[in-house]
């Protein structure tokens, strides 16, 4: 059974619309960037930020204090543990984090330890075995990227052991602030009206290490030192696969990040861009394709086994090197592929019989590596906040419940969790996240109640109106305009990502060829508008057990994007169809 999604067709708002024109933009492109923004943005600053507008980072809580510790490290060679999250982000700021250390400030390779969590038998965070590596490691550092905030009771095992630890993070912090025992914690939603609270851990990364390079550079510690701007191409792509906001009035330094960062990855600098370049046919790299392409297969690794694969893949010195990281990605991403295919069935078959305003639903077999992902699709179809869990060994033989949680707009998943942790004591162990995505652990003897729980926090928040799935839509879109010179000017607009979502449009089209590809879920076509013909890709157009979405001769309403095609360095216009409509 497929839901119909509700169409919602984004409204420009009048204000900005006049403002954007008056500096001088096009009215179809101003209509689409009124439709996304709520207060006007300046132009420069959209199509061409500059780096000399960073805001000063100076100002988040115990920046200085953990820079001045982390400079006293480089200078007397301390061995130092990087304490890295396994997604995408935490493998993005572990790439900032080494690069910046040795080839920046000349730190010894033998000095630097990365240490990873393991999803599957560790869980997120600096959980125990992590932090017991860590004080059988002889560091005296930790510098942890994208984790943190909310490991106080590890953090103070670390401490107890003589290892200071400067946390580096972007999660929300705990009612119970931040960790008491860390040397350090240096996370901007501490205080989020003094500085970018969106930024991804990656992100905090940089800003740290820019400091520190300016440290050892005052002190005299370094004589000369290398810009670390170009490590702005690690924290760019950690920035689109983490979903932070990406909205111009939103989060400048995010768009800024990922706009000067997407530069350098084009410059094809570094032996992962080119060899990721090759595998995507040669087009240049967008948010797109970092977003659909990039960032699954690099996060394959730890949602499978064992992250470093992605590390060792963006920060591989030669060409042959990334070539083989990146073959290693891609098989794990297929196997990744296989396992949520058949997750997501399971998933769509509990949800289908559920009445509730969330799904919560526990699979004995599950895969928490791919949780999340699942979880995230089962949102799409369904239209409702969705988490997703599977049994894990517990406490003193007491079963848990692990799962990741994802939220729809308007509903915060971490004030939710917060609620019931608030309401129901007792039920979870632990969780953290992000307002749209977060992480938990509930003691399975209580999973029912918990289920019960999180219902009552999403209807303090949602209420009981009906919930479906929402494809905003910025209306339609004239045939003159269906070209590649359209996607050109768009693309001056990337990123696009959270916040920011790329323009969808919804014409009629009449159907003229249908061709199953791949594994036959994905459809090429032909479509017609007028005495235009459009080549046109609808992905995951058929799901298991249902019919063809569509028919050669009819017409339709067919919500769609604009895409490239590129094939061998040939680029081709088509159309990426979401979902038809009318049948």
């Amino acid at each position: 059974m497929i839901v119909a999604p509700r169409i919602v067709h984004r409204t420009p708002k009048p204000a900005i619309l006049d403002n954007l024109i008056a500096q001088g933009m096009e009215p179809w492109l101003a209509s689409l960037l009124a439709g996304r923004i709520e207060s006007p943005v300046d132009l420069d600053d959209l199509f061409a930020p500059s780096m000399s507008n960073l805001p000063d980072p100076e100002v988040i809580q115990d920046l200085s204090k953990g820079v001045l510790r982390i400079v006293d490290a480089i200078k007397g060679k301390e061995k130092i543990v990087l304490a890295v999250d396994h997604d995408m982000d935490g493998q993005g700021a572990a790439a900032v984090l080494w690069t910046a250390m040795v080839d920046h400030f000349q730190v010894d390779p033998g000095l630097l330890t990365v240490v990873t969590s393991h999803r599957l038998s560790e869980g997120y965070g600096i959980t125990l075995p992590v932090a017991e590596r860590i004080i059988d490691s002889g560091a005296t550092l930790v510098i942890s990227a994208d984790k943190g905030s909310s490991d106080e009771q590890r953090i103070k095992l670390i401490k107890e052991a003589g290892i200071d630890v400067v946390v580096t993070d972007h999660h929300e912090i705990p009612q119970e602030g931040t960790p008491d025992s860390a040397y350090a914690c240096i996370d901007p939603t501490t205080n989020p009206d003094i500085y970018d609270p969106f930024i991804c851990g990656a992100g905090v990364t940089f800003l740290v290490m820019a400091k520190v390079r300016t440290a050892l550079l005052e002190d005299g510690h370094l004589k000369k030192c290398p810009s670390v701007l170009p490590l702005v191409d690690f924290v760019a792509v950690a920035t689109v696969a983490d979903c932070v906001a990406l909205r111009p009035d939103r989060s400048f330094i995010n768009r800024l990040l990922v706009k000067r960062g997407l530069e350098f990855i084009n410059d094809m600098t570094r032996p992962c861009w080119q060899v990721f370049k090759k595998h995507i046919g040669g087009a240049a790299i967008t948010s797109t394709t970092i977003g659909f392409q990039l960032a699954p297969a690099v996060a394959a690794a730890g949602r499978l086994d064992w992250a470093e694969t992605g590390f060792l893949f963006l920060t591989a010195q030669t060409r042959d090197e990334a070539v083989r990281e990146w073959q290693i990605l891609l098989e794990q991403n297929e196997e990744r592929k296989e396992i949520g295919k058949a997750l997501t069935a399971k998933a769509d078959r509990l949800a289908k019989v559920m009445t509730s305003q969330s799904l919560v639903l526990f699979i004995e077999d599950g895969h928490s590596g791919v949780h999340g992902i699942t979880a995230s699709r089962i949102v799409e179809k369904f239209g409702k906040p969705a988490a997703l869990f599977t049994k894990k060994a517990g406490e003193d033989g007491r079963g848990l419940a692990t799962g990741s949680f994802r939220g729809i707009p308007g509903f915060n998943v971490r004030k939710a969790l917060q609620y019931v942790d608030d309401t129901y004591p007792g039920i979870l162990r632990s969780f953290g996240g992000h307002p749209g995505a977060a992480g938990g652990a509930v003691w399975l003897d209580a999973f029912g109640r918990f289920q019960v729980a999180y219902e009552e926090a999403v209807v303090r928040q949602l209420g009981t109106r009906p919930l479906l799935p929402e494809i905003m839509v910025d209306g339609t879109l004239p045939a003159n305009l269906l070209n590649v010179k359209t996607l050109d000017v768009l693309a001056r607009l990337d990123p696009w990502g959270k916040d920011f979502p790329q323009p969808t449009f919804i014409d009629d089209f009449q159907v003229v060829r249908i061709n199953p590809v791949g594994d036959g879920s994905h459809l090429k076509m032909r479509i017609g508008a007028g005495k235009q013909i459009f080549d046109a890709i609808w992905f995951n157009a058929i799901s298991e057990g249902e019919s063809m979405p569509v028919e050669v001769g009819e017409n339709r309403s067919l919500v769609y994007q604009l895409a490239d095609n590129v094939f061998r360095g040939r680029r081709r216009f088509q159309l990426q169809v979401l979902f038809a409509l009318g049948k």
